[in-house]
């Protein structure tokens, strides 16, 4: 079965000098057809080796993947903003992180290169999202320092602001997601759409 990552990612498993069958290094910028799906790598500002978010398209459908980013740059923003349906990290309510503070890799990690808050997906949500957008997948939420509730509550307020009433929004659980359906803004039902799961 091929096996796509970047070379940093590779490389800091702990696989630099082993061979590993079916291996195919993808590098940040760089789109891969897997049969019908494309699937694009977007470079993450985060603490790890050579971190990438994933675009995937199918027909007319996209949906971005973006977990464990330390901040929103603009290049990343354009093109979360060209998808159909986005799933990214909410992972920590700063408020949490007050009362308990838990950072590094266990908890949240408000730096550059840690994780996202609540509040960052906010604004995302209410300036950064194409009229594309109909989907909105909140995850990667730390279990020490956020709660769904705090979430949901940041993320429905911020499409409020926005006037985005057309998104809905969802929660992953901590061990993956169902099938997502993604389907193009104005694509007539049953057609265009695909589902995607994530883990």
């Amino acid at each position: 079965m091929p096996l796509a990552g970047t070379r940093g990612t590779f490389e800091g498993a702990g696989f630099a000098r082993a061979k590993l069958p079916g291996f195919e290094p993808i590098a940040p910028g760089e789109t891969r057809a897997i049969r019908r799906l494309s699937v694009r790598a977007v470079a993450v500002p985060h603490d790890a080796a050579c971190p990438v978010a994933f675009v995937l398209a199918a027909g007319t459908s996209s949906l971005a993947h973006a977990t464990d980013l330390g901040h929103l740059s603009r290049g990343l923003v354009a093109e979360l903003r060209a998808c159909d349906a986005l799933l990214v990290e909410s992972n920590y309510d700063p408020r949490c992180c007050a009362t308990a503070p838990t950072l590094g890799r266990s908890g949240a990690d408000p730096g550059p290169f840690g994780h996202l808050s609540n509040g960052d997906v906010g604004r995302l949500l209410e300036k950064g999202l194409s009229g594309a957008c109909r989907l909105v997948v909140l995850a990667h939420l730390s279990a020490k320092n956020n709660h769904p509730e705090l979430a949901l509550q940041a993320a429905e307020e911020a499409l409020g602001r926005g006037e985005r009433r057309d998104v809905r929004l969802a929660l992953a659980a901590p061990e993956g997601t169902g099938w997502i359906a993604v389907r193009a803004a104005g694509a007539a039902a049953g057609r265009h759409e695909g589902q995607l799961r994530l883990f």
